[in-house]
């Protein structure tokens, strides 16, 4: 197999995870089966290279199998709501500094500091909007 071939391969699983394949298991299925392709790559380069993107597709079915946790689903609906396009500039700010707040909130109550992290990462996406908001 050539690299390029691979790599079409990779591509098309991380396009099709969540679409096609939305199962952890159906995931792992085709990482493996991308394991198996990557060992016949002719280059010792490029089957270096391969592998190393294994690791990454590991990690993503690693992350996969990891149930959500309540604190990061919650703060995720607060993010997904904040994020409606409508309303004036105006109001998507204030639905933005809302959100914002809702997920401090939460993030306070994680159960973990890992958690925490996690939720107060999503603040990140709605301080753009803040920012793009008031620019307009």
């Amino acid at each position: 197999m050539e690299y390029v071939e691979f790599d079409a391969a990779r591509r098309r699983v991380l396009r099709s995870w969540g679409r096609e394949l939305v199962e952890p298991e159906a995931l792992a299925a085709a990482v493996e089966r991308l394991r198996a392709d990557a060992e016949t790559i002719r280059d010792d380069a490029e089957r270096a290279k391969a592998r190393r993107y294994l690791t990454t597709l590991d990690n993503l079915v690693i992350e996969a199998r990891t149930p959500e946790s309540e604190s990061l689903r919650a703060a995720s609906n607060v993010l997904l709501r904040a994020l409606a396009p409508d309303g004036t500039p105006v109001e998507r700010r204030v639905r933005a500094a809302t959100a914002m707040a809702e997920i401090n909130r939460i993030a306070r109550v994680a159960p973990t500091p890992a958690e925490c992290a996690a939720v107060l990462e999503l603040n990140e996406s709605l301080a753009e909007i803040i920012e793009l908001e008031t620019e307009v």
